[in-house]
């Protein structure tokens, strides 16, 4: 089989761009994946601040709600700076 110099150049050519199709492919791809993978990790994110934004609030709620008089309290609590020294009492 006879293959002139112009057959092989072609044939070169042809793979170079071939290979470079494929490369501008699998490199768009993946620049898609990656922002799809940021779109997604971004959102997740949101979540989670959401939630923890949430929780936050609801415990902060329970302790207010434990904390909240209940009728035959008798305990009063001032608030006043000791400037003295504090015993405890048993």
């Amino acid at each position: 089989m006879k293959t002139s110099l112009k057959s092989l150049l072609l044939l070169a050519a042809f793979g170079t761009f071939a290979t470079t199709s494929c490369s501008e492919k699998t490199q768009d791809n993946a620049e898609a994946t990656a922002e799809s993978a940021a779109t997604d990790a971004a959102n997740a994110t949101g979540e989670a601040a959401d939630n923890a934004a949430a929780a936050t609030n609801a415990a902060a709620d329970e302790v207010k709600a434990d904390m909240a008089p209940e009728k035959g309290d008798t305990a009063v609590v001032v608030e006043k700076p000791a400037d003295k020294l504090v015993e405890e009492t048993k």
